[in-house]
């Protein structure tokens, strides 16, 4: 493996857990918080839709809804194309309450990069930020090299 890429994987992970704790005071889980960020962004959808974009099962985005709802964050209507689906949409509340942990975390990170970064630094994160975001949207079936690990032998 490649110790410049594996640095960085660890330095993506060890910054996103920094900023997830800088979040609001409240008690919602970085998965319900990208739930309402996904209504937030994209508008109602269904629960099926948000699961495929939380790429996770139906069955847990249906508690992550149930939960955000019962806290009054989203709503759900009967879906027009689907009587037994339902649609699920941020309300006001949950929308304060994304935008306030939103302000919580740019807050931070303003004031890191004003402490930790030079001028040239700050812009460099810039730059190297639209190209995680470009990273981010590669499809999952890109090529890639022949890996030494195989799902094989980490079941040995």
């Amino acid at each position: 493996m490649d110790s410049k890429v594996d640095r960085l994987r660890e330095d993506i992970v060890l910054f996103t857990r920094r900023i997830r704790s800088q979040r609001a005071h409240h008690q919602l889980t970085p998965t319900k918080l990208q739930a309402l960020a996904h209504l937030d962004r994209e508008g109602p959808m269904s629960a099926r839709a948000l699961a495929g974009l939380e790429q996770i099962a139906p069955q847990s985005i249906a508690r992550t809804v149930s939960v955000l709802e019962d806290a009054g964050m989203v709503s759900r209507t009967v879906d027009p194309q689907d009587a037994r689906a339902s649609i699920v949409a941020i309300t006001a509340l949950g929308s304060r309450t994304l935008e306030v942990d939103r302000v919580r975390r740019s807050e931070w990170l303003s004031a890191a990069l004003d402490a930790e970064c030079t001028d040239a630094e700050r812009e460099l994160l810039f730059i190297a930020g639209q190209l995680l975001r470009r990273l981010a949207a590669t499809p999952e079936r890109v090529p890639q090299r022949k890996s030494l690990v195989t799902d094989e032998s980490l079941m040995t």
